[in-house]
């Protein structure tokens, strides 16, 4: 009798302290975007690239984060959230024209290292989200994009994606 009691006092408590997790709810703001400033306005980026960015980047790297159900549920919201703070902290492609010249070659090459790399998407990200898992393919196409950009702003291109004749 009283291991029952004890047992229904902690799942009580525990179903409190759930209940109270919910109140503490961390921020899911999507910044306006500026098309002016995204990637997609100061580089060549092919519809292929376009979508592969937008399907497996789009929610941790820019600030057009669609937000899942779970990231309204703590204490995942707040994993989620983080990381999402985390990944635009790292790289945004909605505030690109932020970067200096020299910086959007750093980022294009992590791109490139990240996803041959298989670190990104990060694998924690894909079970929830197996449209973001992408195949060798699509690991090529983007990785290889991410270096052409890198190579032709050190070329002396136009970041606007025109090239030189």
């Amino acid at each position: 009798m009283n291991l029952r009691r004890t047992l229904r006092n902690i799942l009580i408590a525990v179903g409190a302290v759930v209940i109270l997790m919910q109140f503490i709810q961390p921020s899911r703001e999507n910044p306006p975007i500026d098309p002016a400033m995204t990637l997609q306005s100061h580089h060549q980026v092919p519809a292929e690239i376009a979508s592969l960015l937008d399907r497996a980047c789009r929610d941790c790297h820019s600030n057009a984060t669609v937000w899942p159900f779970y990231s309204y549920i703590a204490p995942a919201s707040w994993l989620v959230s983080y990381d999402v703070m985390e990944g635009r902290k790292h790289l945004n492609f909605s505030e690109w024209g932020k970067y200096k010249e020299g910086k959007r070659m750093q980022k294009l090459s992590g791109i490139y290292q990240a996803v041959t790399d298989r670190t990104m998407p990060m694998p924690k990200y894909i079970p929830l989200h197996p449209e973001a898992d992408l195949t060798d393919a699509e690991r090529t196409a983007l990785s290889s994009w991410a270096q052409q950009e890198a190579e032709r702003m050190m070329g002396g291109g136009e970041e606007t994606g025109e090239t030189e004749e």
